[in-house]
Formats: C-alpha cells, structure tokens, sequence
C-alpha cells in the first residue's frame, strides 16, 4: 500500500517526501528523505504484487506465538479450498516455513526473469524463504533495519510468483 493513501497529502511521490509540513512528526519521515521519493523499484513491485488478489499479513509483537505455524495453516487450508497460493517467509533470523511446508533442502533457482518460488509438496503452495537461500540448515542471518527491508523488498520484486488468489506473509 502506498503511504499517500493512508496519509492525506503525504508527498511520499514527489521531491518533497519527508520534507512538506505534513511530514513532521510521520514516523517514516527520515525513511522518505533518504529515498528522495518515488521509489525507482515501485513499478516493479506493482507489477509483481496487481498480480495477487489477496494478500494477508501474519504477524505479531512477540515471538514464539505460532505465526510461521498459522500463515503455514492458512496457506495450506486456502490451497485446498482450490486456491492458488503463495507463501512469503518474512522471518529472516529463524526461518521454519521451508520445514512446514516441506520443501527443507530444495534450491530456489534464479532465472532471468526472477527467483522461481519452491512448491510444496503437500498442497502445491508457492513457497519463497531465506531458509531456502542459506547453504545449509544450521546457517542463519541476523538482518534488521534497512538490510531486513531491502531483503523483503527483494522477495515482493524479484520472485515471479505469478496469478495468486492469496499472497500470505509469514513474519
């Protein structure tokens, strides 16, 4: 979602993001000044993200709450109800959706036309995690802030996820 939908008048698309009056006290106002405005890469994402009817986000304050086990459950359940459905693993440091959804071991592979997400065997979601890009199980990564968002940004832009009756973020 853009941000000058949720709020009127931000400049979010324009030279003065971060900047205009309206900006002060907008908890995203040093994000807008470095960007500079229009993001370069929106066109893209739109792109990738108009081609997905619903998207839902699963998510929480706190950890260790079941959120990878219910956006694995909700993916699982809408793709037996003859939904076609993709699952995004937000959580970056201890990712377990490869493992749930049972695709553990399996490359993603790169094409010229973007990452190509796995399939899981049990339903045939579409399934994209930094668990799937380590060298192995036992790595990790300890992303956070602008790395972390750069990372997800990457997966909305470059993964070809294709027609979707339902993106499900996992975090």
């Amino acid at each position: 979602m853009e941000i000058s939908r949720v709020v009127e008048g931000c400049p979010s698309s324009s030279e003065s993001a971060g900047k205009a009056e309206v900006c002060k006290g907008c908890p995203g106002r040093m994000l807008c000044q470095s960007l500079g405005g229009v993001d370069k890469d929106q066109a893209d994402i739109d792109l990738r993200m108009n081609a997905v009817q619903h998207k839902i986000l699963v998510v929480s304050g706190k950890g260790g709450v079941g959120k990878s086990t219910i956006a694995a459950a909700l993916a699982n359940q809408l793709a037996t109800s003859h939904k076609k459905v993709g699952l995004l693993d937000l959580d970056i440091c201890g990712p377990s959706q490869p493992l749930l959804m049972g695709v553990n071991g399996q490359a993603v592979v790169n094409t010229q036309w973007g990452w190509k997400p796995l399939v899981s065997p049990y339903t045939g979601v579409k399934v994209l995690s930094v668990g799937s890009l380590l060298a192995s199980e036992e790595s990790s990564l300890a992303f956070r802030g602008p790395r972390k968002t750069a990372l997800i940004k990457t997966f909305v832009k470059d993964v070809l996820w294709g027609r979707l009756d339902y993106l499900i973020f996992g975090e």
